[in-house]
């Protein structure tokens, strides 16, 4: 039993992409179908859809794989073409905002919000002078 557990873990670590990269992926979301999804240059950009249990097919993942600037036309809804216009750069990814689609970028670090805590309440025999 043993034997196999190691099989099975060798097989699937050797399977798992090794690759690490600090191109920073974007989340494309509607409120209606995207289908037929088209790239200019599919070297610079992957872009997929995010398949979800409701499976409502209106989110798409854009994941960068180098350097340089494309477009990737998506049909929403069955009839109206949407065109987004991508640049990647080593720090971010930047998607051309298109009217009626939300856009985000995925690895973001959040944004810091500035406010005073609360000092800890004391305890007898904690007193500071």
């Amino acid at each position: 039993m043993k034997q196999v557990l190691k099989i099975f873990l060798i097989i699937l670590l050797s399977a798992m992409p090794v690759s690490v990269f600090a191109y920073q992926e974007c989340l494309i979301t509607t409120d209606g179908k995207l289908s037929d999804i088209k790239i200019e240059h599919n070297d610079i950009i992957d872009v997929y859809p995010l398949i979800t249990i409701m499976n409502d097919k209106n989110t798409l993942i854009v994941h960068p794989l180098k350097e340089g600037s494309s477009k990737f036309i998506v049909t929403k809804g069955g009839k109206e073409k949407l065109v987004f216009s991508v640049n990647v750069s080593k720090k971010e990814t930047i998607i051309d905002q298109v009217d009626g689609v939300d856009i985000f970028q995925i690895d973001t670090p959040p944004v810091m919000y500035e406010y005073d805590l609360d000092e800890p309440p004391l305890i007898k025999g904690d007193e500071v002078s």
